[in-house]
């Protein structure tokens, strides 16, 4: 019985040994190295709205159709919205534009919804078909950290549309990429 005792003592006595070294192998060699990290913090965007989307003024349309401003500032039409928009021809025209403000050199993209709704009491247009003068709406922000674009869209006016003022909201989100 003593012997296993002194044996089992010899035995933990030499793991005890080995327990401050990197690895218990017989024969080989050991090696360490230091890995890293980092961190960048940047500066947040900041998206301001600096002009509207607008499509001015029209006539009541008899067939109805479409108006197509494009982020260029440059109006189409279909149905006889050409015809009605030819006929007012008042109001200021235009793409909305934007500015952003962040990371110089920062790469982005657009993004928003399909169409959204503008209304007038209960009477409603749709907006939609929304484009940026941004190649693939994908920009990249200046080495003084500011970017700006335009967005257009198209307007879609139902025959004999309700007379009276239009208005709605579309949102843009645009994300660091």
């Amino acid at each position: 019985m003593h012997k296993i005792i002194r044996a089992i003592a010899v035995t933990l006595a030499a793991i005890a040994s080995m327990a401050g070294h990197d690895a218990l192998a017989g024969s080989g060699t050991t090696s360490r190295a230091a890995g890293s990290a980092s961190a960048q913090v940047t500066a947040p965007m900041q998206l301001v709205a600096l002009g509207s989307l607008q499509f001015g003024t029209i006539a009541q349309p008899t067939t109805g159709g479409t108006l197509t401003m494009s982020p260029y500032g440059a109006l189409t039409s279909t149905g006889d919205m050409g015809t009605a928009s030819a006929i007012a021809q008042s109001g200021s025209r235009g793409a909305a534009s934007f500015s952003l403000t962040g990371t110089p050199g920062a790469l982005y993209t657009i993004s928003g919804v399909n169409q959204v709704t503008i209304s007038n009491g209960p009477a409603k247009m749709t907006v939609g078909q929304f484009t940026t003068n941004v190649a693939f709406a994908v920009g990249q922000t200046g080495t003084n950290g500011t970017a700006s674009f335009a967005i257009g869209g198209t307007l879609t006016a139902s025959a004999n549309q309700a007379t009276g003022s239009y208005s709605g909201t579309f949102p843009i989100i645009v994300t660091y990429y």
